[in-house]
């Protein structure tokens, strides 16, 4: 990361700090406590970046968001477009993805849900700057997932219909298990839904 020296909302003095960092500061304060809990002191005491500067170099509150929301967007679906590859081809892949998404929803900022998901929840899936982000965000989860779900099939075999209605199920099931992770959900909960779906995924041979 690099500290920006230009303003693109006003001429004058360069900034003198790194706009990455920043971001990813107040991307991980508006995950934890949601957008409505966030306050403007709560921004500036997690960015230690003044109130006007913050507003000169990002906008309001609601431009802020809008772009975390985006960043956030095009690095969770890089994100997960690097576990599908990982996973592998075959029912068996399937199993592996899963077992990657456990340890992920069990440590770290994985605890907190996921920000598109908790943010559509909280603001009916859209925000000023980044309107129908919840669209947005299910039609790139579905791709990836449809992926998944597609590698798991023979050579020959496939079917679209089939195909869709398992990537519609485990699309759900990814949105209902990062709303029980965000709603307190312990390890042992984590494990029986992600073991449920693991089952369920069994049957597909």
């Amino acid at each position: 990361m690099s500290v920006s020296s230009t303003n693109t909302r006003s001429r004058g003095r360069p900034r003198l700090f790194d706009e990455d960092a920043v971001l990813d500061e107040l991307t991980t304060l508006f995950w934890r406590k949601g957008y409505s809990q966030t306050s403007m002191a709560d921004l500036v005491d997690a960015s230690g970046v003044h109130k006007s500067s913050l507003y000169s170099t990002f906008g309001t509150k609601e431009e802020l968001f809008a772009t975390i929301l985006q960043r956030y967007l095009a690095e969770r679906m890089g994100m997960f477009s690097k576990l599908v590859e990982q996973a592998g081809p075959g029912i068996d892949g399937i199993h592996a993805f899963l077992e990657m998404l456990r340890g992920d929803l069990v440590s770290g900022t994985g605890q907190w849900g996921c920000l598109l998901v908790n943010s559509s929840s909280e603001l009916c899936g859209t925000a000023p700057g980044f309107e129908n982000f919840g669209v947005a965000f299910r039609k790139e989860l579905r791709e990836r997932l449809r992926a998944l779900i597609r590698q798991a099939e023979p050579e020959g075999t496939a079917n679209s219909s089939v195909t869709d209605q398992r990537t519609d199920l485990f699309m759900t099931f990814m949105l209902g298990l990062n709303l029980t992770v965000r709603g307190g959900a312990d390890e042992n909960e984590i494990g029986r839904v992600i073991d449920a779906m693991q089952a369920t995924v069994d049957t597909w041979r």
